[in-house]
């Protein structure tokens, strides 16, 4: 039987030795899954239905893909969002004491499961470093929620234990395709890698429609990162903020602000585009652009609320087959 990994790797990495009720070894594989390990929060992307997988970047530089079993990270820092003390930006480094044998490799729209005592919790990285092992997320913390209390009491270099990664989508840069992402809120977060790879990417000629969901300006986060994508010729974005409102006398009249509005415009930047109303199925159909070729791929990032409105509402209006919609 041909060998499936490089001369380097040893699949005893991929061991967990533990102990039975009797007081015996148990050997288990970084991929083994039990009932335990499932969050119990309804995720789209449970881990019972998404076990990590081997990591083929690892496999070819000859190491261990560090976060397969549960592995303590440092909190590097911690940051509030400025217009939200709720919101917060978490870097994380794989513990000093792990093996230098390793790698990280959490590919896009993919995430992390946090455990803290029993409590488990899923967060999906907006960037990772794969020779460093280190990974930021985006947190929005809920009110009486245990591990947000967790969170918000957490100090610099103090640690954390993730697994992963967990997930389903994987993008072939030699498909041409029509990607379609809708962002709502802080779940724009893991949709930034999905994006980068494809725009970093010369010879991916995939084309990225990038709608996001949020109540104002002040709540988009990565801001500047999606001013950035917009230099790129295969990428348009859309705001949508149906809860945006300034101090004019009109504005405040109708509840929020007019698409005419003058203060709106001026805290606009270079080719930001937005609209002062929620996403719907009819402003769905003005993005879906049947005359431009390629595979056409949904992706949308939110809660189970959103996912349950855009999800089947969006694949038609955009002509998106069942099989090509993922949810994060």
């Amino acid at each position: 039987m041909l060998a499936l990994f490089p001369p380097h790797f040893d699949p005893e990495w991929t061991n967990t030795v533990s102990m039975t009720a009797d007081g015996e070894q148990k050997v288990e594989d970084a991929f083994t899954i039990q009932e335990s390990d499932c969050c119990g929060n309804g995720c789209t992307n449970c881990i019972l239905d998404n076990k990590p997988k081997p990591s083929q970047r690892a496999l070819l530089a000859g190491k261990r893909n560090i976060i397969l079993k549960y592995t303590r990270f440092r909190l590097l820092q911690k940051d509030s969002h400025k217009g939200d003390d709720k919101v917060l930006f978490l870097h994380l480094a794989a513990d000093s004491d792990e093996k230098d044998d390793c790698v990280l490799d959490i590919p896009p729209g993919h995430h992390v499961m946090l455990r803290i005592g029993s409590l488990l919790r899923p967060y999906s990285p907006y960037w990772t470093d794969f020779a460093s092992k280190e990974f930021k997320i985006l947190v929005k913390l809920q009110p009486d929620g245990p591990m947000s209390k967790n969170l918000a009491a957490m100090q610099l270099n103090d640690r954390l234990e993730f697994r992963g990664p967990i997930g389903n989508y994987r993008h072939d840069p030699a498909v041409t395709k029509c990607i379609f992402i809708l962002a709502q809120g802080v779940a724009i977060a893991p949709t930034l890698p999905l994006v980068g790879q494809v725009l970093e990417n010369e010879d991916d000629m995939s084309r990225i429609w990038h709608l996001v969901c949020s109540p104002d300006l002040q709540h988009v986060y990565f801001r500047d990162q999606l001013l950035e994508f917009s230099k790129y010729w295969n990428y348009r974005s859309c705001l949508y903020l149906p809860h945006q409102q300034c101090g004019s006398a009109e504005c405040l009249g109708a509840g929020h602000c007019i698409q005419e509005c003058v203060e709106l415009r001026r805290s606009l930047r270079y080719k930001e585009r937005v609209c002062l109303h929620r996403l719907d199925a009819s402003e769905l159909e003005s993005h879906a652009n049947p005359a431009i070729p390629g595979l056409r791929v949904l992706i949308i990032a939110g809660d189970s609320g959103f996912q349950r409105a855009m999800g089947e509402a969006a694949a038609r209006a955009l002509a998106v087959a069942q099989e090509n919609v993922y949810l994060l």
